[in-house]
């Protein structure tokens, strides 16, 4: 999360402020590549991701997210869509985070954003499955897509409700 804050407030996926920010945080080495590979796949999904979460929360677009809201979402839309993590383990993760680092308001804001994203992508795989017969993953079955059809909000279980509040914006 901090490399994607630091990419987004500098404007590009600048390698040397990575390293830095990544060589502050564990003395494990297995670890600080695992963080910069996440953060490096999640910063090259971001505009798509941006859409998503744009169409999903028009009142609250990115441009207007505080940043440690932004590269939480970032994160953890790569995370649920990649399909190394489970969703509802990447939405949790991405809560605690909020609480911890970003506004009073951030901790729903992120859940209502990522339950709808989670919704959304079971929609689509679930209706995509159901035309490639039984067994079968459907091609780009994990990628994000920011085109998801409106009725897909109304599928699968939620944590709480997917609205999405508004954050605190970034002064």
């Amino acid at each position: 999360m901090q490399v994607l804050f630091v990419w987004d407030a500098n404007g590009s996926d600048d390698p040397e402020a990575a390293r830095h920010v990544v060589e502050g945080g564990s003395p494990e080495e297995d670890i600080r590549r695992t963080a910069l590979e996440l953060a490096t796949a999640a910063w090259k999904q971001r505009e798509i991701t941006d859409l998503w979460v744009e169409r999903i929360a028009p009142q609250w677009p990115p441009r207007r997210q505080p940043g440690v809201d932004r590269a939480l979402i970032r994160l953890a839309v790569w995370e649920m869509t990649s399909g190394g993590t489970p969703p509802k383990v990447a939405i949790d993760e991405a809560i605690e985070l909020a609480k911890q680092f970003s506004t009073e308001q951030s901790p729903a804001f992120v859940n209502g954003v990522l339950d709808a994203v989670l919704k959304e992508q079971r929609a689509l795989t679930s209706a995509a499955g159901a035309t490639g017969g039984p067994g079968t993953k459907p091609e780009g079955a994990g990628d994000v897509s920011p085109e998801a059809p409106e009725q897909a909000a109304e599928s699968s279980e939620s944590r709480e409700p997917s609205a999405p509040t508004s954050p605190t914006p970034e002064p």
